[in-house]
């Protein structure tokens, strides 16, 4: 059975205008019906290929986490960064590592952990809603004490004051800092 009508269409592989003979040709010829093959067994190979790397690195990670004991590349890998940076935190006290012997150093799984970890607080002293006149935010801080917020994050830093969000501000517990600037007496 012939068809007596055209239908102009769009090459679905090249993308110009020619005029079919029936409403469900996709091609202007069969070299474009070819190409597009061709591009589509490419494509689902390559994805083929992606997807078994994802599922390499995804087993990958799930041995290292499973592991207690990394090595210093290893737990590299796990934090997504550099051996250069672990190497910095180690030096800096923020990770713990030991050395078993001149080039093998190994970090415990846990203390890794402990990277991401808040700090915690009896609930009690934790601020809310109903004990935040213990606390003050760091804008507070600032004016109360009259320092720089840069001062201000550096001395939080230097003497590991547990900071707390709440809602949009950060919260500092008042007694933490007044030990700091006023060590003798009470702050009025």
């Amino acid at each position: 059975m012939s068809s007596n009508f055209t239908v102009n269409k769009i090459c679905e592989h090249c993308g110009k205008v020619f005029i079919a003979k029936t409403t469900v040709t996709r091609f202007c010829s069969s070299k474009c019906n070819s190409r597009n093959y061709k591009q589509r067994m490419r494509n689902e190979k390559i994805g083929l290929a992606q997807e078994s790397v994802k599922q390499a690195i995804s087993h990958q990670l799930q041995e290292l986490t499973s592991l207690e004991f990394l090595s210093v590349k290893a737990a590299a890998k796990l934090l997504g960064t550099s051996n250069k940076i672990v190497y910095t935190m180690i030096r800096s006290g923020r990770l713990k590592a030991t050395n078993l012997s001149v080039r093998k150093t190994v970090i415990n799984r846990a203390d890794i952990d402990n990277l991401f970890a808040l700090p915690d607080m009896p609930d009690e002293r934790k601020p809310n809603s109903s004990n935040l006149s213990d606390c003050c935010h760091m804008g507070e801080a600032q004016q109360l004490y009259n320092i720089s917020e840069k001062a201000l994050c550096d001395i939080i830093k230097r003497y590991q004051i547990p900071k707390y969000q709440v809602g949009w501000y950060t919260y500092v517990l008042k007694i933490h800092l007044d030990n700091i600037f006023n060590p003798g007496g009470h702050h009025a």
